[in-house]
């Protein structure tokens, strides 16, 4: 009875003193295990078999595989084996189980590793007796070992594999394990996990945990809220750079020092990358050596970034964490584009990082967002993380939201005088808000939190890369200007108190709330009486609301309908901001709500008979809009007045446009209402109204494109006759090429984006301009160096629809010698461009190909670029799809790509036939879909609902548009016939007795 009451005793004392030592110290300066981890012999060991790991690792595939056809795909929450249920937020993979601390040490071999995991393991005194759990993917163990307290007594212990997890047995029951694991593993090739990638003829070596891929690097809980110190040895990595979270122990190469967290925001990248570029002190910017004078743009936005986030977060970004690595390492890989939460290394694709000094503007946009919204994760994701990957909105939505903020400050300034810089508030709005909108109206979207807790790794990455990427930060923009005034920003100081109370911490959505509330109650505005109750709807429930607009004797009467899914009705706090026709008022003072509405609500204004009324000011609010018949008539004739409209803020216009759009396909109006508010595009330049055109005329274009070439009697240019109307001012006042050397970036960014989308509408003249474009004056045989980089995508692209294959070998012999991978990759979207049936199979096949020339990513957007270019390419994109389906999941990176692919073909399924094979696809039982077979599911859905609308809507947007895409009006007979000349803006169509009816098609001449 004395020994066992001693060894309680050593037991208690130790797991008292282990966890104060956790609680008291973010790092231990060293560890009460000793790990021998200087020799490869001693992390082996000399009894481990010599297995073929790659047999193996096929052979536990099958295991897991099987397994899963068994569970049905279902969570693991419902795992009836153990005999403890787990806690709603805690630990699901094995309740009442804690590690406390992680050792690992990996030994590369070639494109294998070795590993040798060595954790203290503490178990509840309920769950003593239960088997010892790990999660672990495509990993071979080899051995386990178990000791109880220390190193000492280890000894080989039973275990089995199931389900992905590794169940250990130990002999003997206790509170406190040392678990020692040794397995082998495969170098993964797709940007997750432990990696090799590659460029040119050189290779490096990169780790990326997040969110789920820890466990396919060690046997791990990688829970996002189980915490523990962690520390790393790296053996036989032949690179020049190590760099990790942590900073190297003393006098060492490999060993790096432990610091706490959860696995999954661990990263390490080991390269021969150049590091010559230092945008601020600690700061290093790595790229490839065959990079030369790219990084000006980027190294004076990161230099920029890095001040202004340690600014707007109030934490420093060397006081994150005690053993810190010293330097953030900004790395432009030449192969990946991932989502990197890791300290310290901030891992960005290099086409969004180096730029040339005369780089496009659409590649500033998108680089400098990219850059602020990576290195905002080093706050957003890493000092403050999810308890659950249900509550992943919070840190993603503050990440993208203090990204913009930065990047908004970056481009202060006057944008007339200022040709360099962005309208950032346009392009959140733009790229942010309304896409979200877009995305969250079909029928089966997420909620940006699930109801439940969530687990299954399936579940977690439609989460994480999902709407919520989108829908969060346009929601925490939305509630910024709920509460407070132009100088309040109250997410920023949410932001900060989480920073502070939760550092290095988990947070959900009640400490969001808490957040927020501590700053906001003693100071903001009072249109809202409590946080939770305000949010909730918009974060709990899928979809968004619309508010109705209607006059009514007295006043505007305002009632609150629902998105276009049909959801559960729930009412929305909804914040209102509007101006009038009498007094407009777009300008920020008026951005602000000044009240909220929760049902139907009357406004005591006096509208004129031929007056207008606005909501949603900027369109800053995540809602749409719709108005009476009668009202939508007044906007559309202020819309028609180039100086009438021009009192409507370009966001405005946007949104009016994008409303209206948005609520014809979904049968709330006609659609003669949306094509008419399209059709006043003959007097808009701005990039905002022609995003929202552009956005969502491409869902007619391409179904109508569809429609008319399976039936020779239909006018095969009747989306072209929208094209015509809608270019005018475009054309007029932008055109098709600068005039100057230097120009607005936003007028650069709308001419590419306009003339991309007339090329491939087939509209002439942009066809002619790039066809002048495209060779070199000096050899016709080369592709112009001097193309403007914003038209090169519409340049390429058209060329190569419209050109032979000679085309196509000028644009190869420019992927040669181009020094610019961002210019590398339009030139490959552009070759998807071809109307060569073998061609494009060709294409498709060499990006599955063991010797590809093309990365995983540049593979990814090749087969997005082929979906996206026509009708019958997406057809020979699906058929390539539903045949080799595991060689584009091995090649192109993972599920989460093929997933990525799958969306954008689902998006271009553009008739009923492809609607069918695509839903066919996605539904037949060999599909080789595997755990990516829910999300095909999904889209499958949204196409059908495509399909649903082209049977009810489709037949009639070609009738109004064959009747009415041309503005009618009538003069004097002898004004037309004095005319000298008439002018090319108008054809005589019709003498009707002394007066002429013309019509306003710009490239017809008079008859």
């Amino acid at each position: 009875m004395a020994c066992k009451r001693q060894w309680k005793l050593v037991i208690f004392v130790t797991t008292i003193l282990l966890k104060v030592c956790v609680i008291s110290l973010p790092i231990p300066q060293s560890s009460n295990i000793n790990v021998n981890t200087d020799t490869v012999d001693s992390f082996t060991g000399t009894s481990k078999p010599k297995l073929n790991v790659e047999n193996l690792i096929v052979g536990n595939d099958s295991i897991i595989n099987e397994d899963k056809k068994n569970l049905n795909r279902t969570n693991s929450r419902n795992d009836t084996t153990r005999s403890v249920d787990p806690p709603p937020s805690r630990n699901n993979v094995r309740p009442g189980q804690e590690v406390r601390q992680y050792s690992i040490q990996i030994t590369i071999d070639g494109d294998t590793f070795t590993g040798r995991s060595l954790m203290e393991v503490q178990l509840q005194h309920n769950s003593r007796e239960d088997a010892i759990i790990f999660h672990f993917q495509d990993l071979v163990i080899t051995r386990v070992m178990t000791g109880i307290l220390t190193e000492a007594n280890l000894d080989d212990t039973p275990h089995r594999v199931r389900n992905n997890r590794l169940e250990i047995n130990p002999r003997q029951t206790a509170s406190s394990f040392i678990v020692v694991i040794e397995y082998n593993g495969r170098l993964s090739g797709n940007g997750l996990g432990l990696y090799a990638g590659s460029y040119d003829d050189n290779t490096y070596l990169a780790m990326n945990l997040h969110p789920t891929y820890a466990r396919r690097v060690f046997p791990c809980i990688d829970e996002p809220n189980q915490s523990s110190t962690i520390r790393f040895t790296f053996n036989n990595v032949e690179y020049d750079n190590l760099v990790m979270n942590s900073m190297l122990e003393d006098n060492s190469q490999t060993h790096f020092r432990p610091l706490q967290g959860p696995p999954h925001l661990w990263g390490m990248v080991a390269h021969n990358l150049n590091n010559a570029y230092f945008p601020t002190p600690n700061v290093v910017l790595n790229g490839r050596p065959q990079v030369l004078n790219q990084e000006a743009q980027a190294s004076i936005a990161i230099n920029h970034y890095y001040h202004a986030l340690n600014e707007w977060t109030n934490k420093p970004y060397l006081e994150i964490i005690l053993n810190q690595n010293g330097r953030m390492n900004i790395v432009a890989l030449p192969d990946s584009d991932r989502d990197w939460y890791a300290l310290s290394t901030v891992c960005i694709w290099e086409p969004y990082v180096f730029m040339e000094i005369n780089h496009s503007v659409k590649q500033r946009q998108l680089a400098l967002t990219r850059i602020a919204e990576m290195m905002s994760k080093q706050w957003f994701g890493y000092v403050i993380h999810p308890e659950n990957w249900r509550f992943q909105w919070v840190t993603s939505g503050l990440s993208t939201y203090a990204g913009y903020e930065v990047l908004k400050d970056f481009q202060d300034g006057p944008l007339d005088t200022d040709n360099a810089l962005l309208d950032v508030n346009t392009l959140f709005v733009t790229e942010v808000i309304q896409e979200s909108l877009l995305r969250d109206a079909y029928i089966n979207t997420q909620a940006l939190e699930p109801s439940e807790d969530i687990f299954n790794e399936e579940d977690i990455r439609h989460n994480v890369n999902g709407l919520l990427k989108y829908k969060a930060p346009a929601i925490m923009r939305m509630l910024r200007l709920v509460l407070g005034g132009a100088d309040d920003d109250f997410i920023q100081l949410a932001a900060r108190a989480l920073l502070n109370s939760r550092s290095l911490q988990t947070v959900n959505s009640l400490n969001f709330y808490d957040a927020i509330n501590s700053e906001w109650l003693f100071g903001g505005a009072e249109i809202i009486g409590n946080i939770q109750d305000f949010l909730e709807a918009w974060v709990q429930a899928t979809g968004y609301p619309t508010i109705h607009v209607g006059l009514r004797q007295g006043g505007v009467l305002i009632t609150q309908r629902f998105a276009f899914s049909p959801v559960t009705q729930r009412n929305y706090e909804i914040p209102i901001t509007y101006t009038t026709s009498e007094n407009p008022n777009f300008g920020d003072d008026n951005i602000h709500p000044i009240s909220v509405i929760d049902g139907t609500t009357t406004l005591d204004l006096d509208i004129d008979e031929e007056g207008w009324i606005i909501f949603n000011i900027q369109a800053q609010g995540y809602y749409r809009v719709n108005y009476d018949p009668d009202l939508w008539d007044n906007l559309i004739e202020a819309l028609e007045d180039p100086e009438r409209r021009e009192q409507i803020h370009p966001l405005n216009r946007a949104a009016l446009l994008d409303d209206a759009l948005n609520l014809a396909r979904a049968s709330k109006i006609d659609y003669e209402i949306a094509l008419r508010i399209a059709l006043t595009m003959e007097h808009e330049t701005e990039y905002a109204v022609w995003k929202a055109f552009v956005r969502n005329m491409n869902f007619l274009r391409k179904r109508l494109t569809a429609m008319v070439e399976e039936d020779d009697d239909l006018d095969q240019d009747i989306y072209l006759r929208m094209v015509r109307r809608a270019i005018v001012a475009f054309e007029d006042e932008i055109g098709f090429q600068p005039e100057r050397v230097t120009e607005p970036a936003m007028v650069s960014l709308t001419r590419g984006l306009v003339m991309d989308h007339a090329c491939r509408s087939n509209y002439d003249p942009c066809i002619a301009v790039a066809i002048d474009l495209f060779y070199d004056p000096n050899n016709n045989e080369v592709v112009n160096p001097d193309i403007p980089r914003d038209l090169r995508p519409a340049v390429y692209c058209t060329m190569v629809r419209e050109g032979d294959e000679d085309t196509r070998t000028a644009l190869y012999e420019r992927l040669e010698i181009e020094p610019s991978y961002y210019e590398r990759i339009v030139i490959l979207e552009s070759l998807a461009c071809s109307q060569d049936a073998g061609f494009i199979r060709t294409l498709l096949e060499e990006t599955v190909a063991n010797n590809s020339p093309y990365s995983a990513e540049e593979s990814v957007r090749i087969f997005k670029a082929v979906a996206e270019s026509s009708y019958q390419n997406a057809r020979l994109a699906l058929s390539f799809i539903s045949l080799r389906t595991n060689e584009i999941r091995n090649r192109y990176g993972g599920a989460d790509k093929l997933e990525e692919i799958i969306l954008t073909l689902g998006e271009n399924m553009a008739n009923g036939d492809l609607s069918t094979d695509f839903i066919n696809w996605t539904g037949s039982r060999n599909n080789n879909l595997d755990d990516s077979e829910n999300f095909a599911e999904r889209v499958a859905s949204h196409v059908d609902e495509n399909v649903d609308w082209d049977n009810a809507q489709l037949e009639y947007v070609y009738e109004w548009i064959d009747e009415n895409d041309a503005s009618t009006i009538v003069v004097n007979k002898e004004d037309i016939i004095e005319a000298d000349p008439p002018g090319p803006a108008t054809k005589v169509c019709a003498v009707v007795e002394d007066s002429v009816v013309i019509t306003n098609w710009k490239e017809i001449k008079v008859d």
